[in-house]
């Protein structure tokens, strides 16, 4: 049942997504400075939608039977605009740097707040993961917990907090929370600006 309701979760995420970015509604988690993440998943997105956009009229012509070749039509149509969802998913949930802190995001699956009381140090740092899993967990020397929200396999940008609290992601408590975004040392400089303004 829990497998059928997160499967239910999923679709209606990619489906809101792109009407959202098709008709450009405003993003509604507020104001704040955005900052995407899309960049370096873009080329890999584009290619999967391209070859989905050849291989339906492709199936079309080999496909004998007019049945088969309706129901297949039928779900490449909705494969590819899945495909445009989850691209729109990206690009309508950006990072967000707000006056009281900063909301990490992947897509519709993740949405992490951090206030600024909370942070220690942010820093600009590339780090290549062995696996490229979207959210990832370890555990630092000390035994505190890092939260890594990965796009193709790397973060750039990384919070350091003041002491574990939860933040919204799946596990427990974390002491870091690792992530990517295409600008990474703009994104650290505003959230460095606001943690002056908030001392």
């Amino acid at each position: 049942m829990n497998l059928l309701r997160t499967a239910a979760t999923y679709e209606r995420g990619v489906w809101v997504s792109l009407f959202r970015w098709v008709l450009r509604r405003p993003d509604p988690a507020g104001p704040g400075a955005r900052f995407g993440y899309s960049a370096t998943m873009m080329p890999v997105l584009l290619a999967f939608i391209g070859v989905s956009i050849v291989e339906i009229p492709i199936l079309h012509f080999l496909l004998p039977w007019r049945t088969v070749q309706i129901v297949v039509f039928a779900v490449s149509i909705w494969g590819l605009l899945w495909m445009v969802g989850l691209l729109g998913a990206v690009r309508v949930h950006p990072h967000l740097v707000t006056a009281d802190g900063l909301r990490i995001r992947s897509g519709f699956t993740v949405d992490a707040f951090v206030p600024w009381s909370a942070v220690a140090e942010i820093r600009h740092r590339n780090r290549p993961l062995e696996k490229s899993k979207g959210l990832q967990f370890a555990e630092t020397a000390d035994g505190g917990l890092v939260g890594k929200v990965v796009v193709l396999g790397q973060t750039n940008v990384e919070v350091v907090l003041t002491a574990p609290a939860e933040v919204g992601l799946s596990r427990g408590p974390v002491t870091e929370v690792h992530f990517w975004a295409d600008d990474a040392r703009a994104l650290v400089a505003a959230a460095r600006a606001n943690l002056v303004s908030v001392d």
